[in-house]
């Protein structure tokens, strides 16, 4: 896993030209509706450079994210870990934790232009006022195929933490059955429409998932990676999961799962 490690890191900036516009305000790292997914190969990563434990850096600087499937569907999503905004380990204008910074943020902005359609994240209302976002910056052939390369990586760590934490990978919830908690606190928009509050979201399942002792449970799960041979055990698992990846169908959700009380129950899908 140290050459794991270390490729990740090169490559976070191999072949990049990009870098944050001196005017940036850095908005990425700190408005809470733009998600940065992480995955227990970001967290172990952060412990390296920081030499916090795992699951202290969990308990402190991790909550539990839902992002919608679609817009159209803003009560069914998937469950990760996300960092909690503003970021922490923004200092001024500075990542602390650079070299071994969530795969999510190296991608950023560059992963967005690799799409034949690059306005569609430019017409974005979370974009808008992105300076990196609205001016694409130059991306090399080498630099796309390192992109490639490093959402490869990603697939496959999201895949090992969700089956890791969650025992399924992706852990798609549906919030149907919880829709009358949702719909208390919306945002009217300019145009008529109304928003629903992730951060409402956020906090129902935060409640009840540490109330029927899941999040306890992932916490025992990450004190294990602190251990002496954490990082040969999470050489073990990544392993075992490349493999099972290889298997999985991710062209249609099949099995989703909704709330019983506070317990989490399994439905299968049409």
């Amino acid at each position: 896993m140290e050459k794991y490690f270390s490729e990740r890191s090169l490559l976070f900036n191999a072949w990049s030209e990009f870098s944050c516009p001196d005017d940036c305000e850095r908005i990425g790292c700190k408005h809470p509706d733009l998600h940065i997914s992480v995955t227990i190969i970001d967290l172990f990563s952060i412990s390296l450079v920081t030499g916090q434990r795992v699951c202290d850096l969990f308990e402190k600087y991790i909550k539990i994210g839902f992002d919608p499937i679609d817009e159209k569907e803003p009560f069914f999503g998937r469950i990760s870990l996300e960092l909690k905004k503003p970021c922490h380990f923004l200092e001024g204008k500075n990542c602390s934790i650079y070299p071994g910074r969530p795969i999510a943020c190296a991608l950023f902005p560059e992963s967005c232009f690799l799409s034949k359609n690059i306005e569609i994240f430019r017409r974005k209302e979370i974009f808008k006022n992105f300076p990196c976002i609205q001016v694409p910056c130059n991306i090399s052939q080498k630099r796309k195929e390192t992109l490639y390369k490093l959402l490869e990586m990603w697939d496959k760590e999201i895949f090992l933490s969700d089956f890791y934490l969650f025992g399924v990978s992706p852990f798609w919830l549906d919030l149907k059955n919880l829709s009358e908690l949702v719909l208390k606190d919306l945002i009217p928009l300019e145009d008529g429409r109304v928003k629903i509050v992730n951060q409402c979201i956020e906090g129902i399942l935060f409640q009840r998932f540490f109330e029927s002792g899941y999040w306890s449970d992932w916490k025992v799960k990450l004190e294990r990676l602190d251990k002496k041979d954490g990082l040969s055990y999470l050489g073990n698992l990544k392993s075992a999961t490349d493999h099972m990846i290889i298997y999985t169908n991710k062209t249609k959700v099949r099995i989703a799962h909704q709330f019983d009380g506070i317990k989490i129950r399994q439905i299968h899908l049409p």
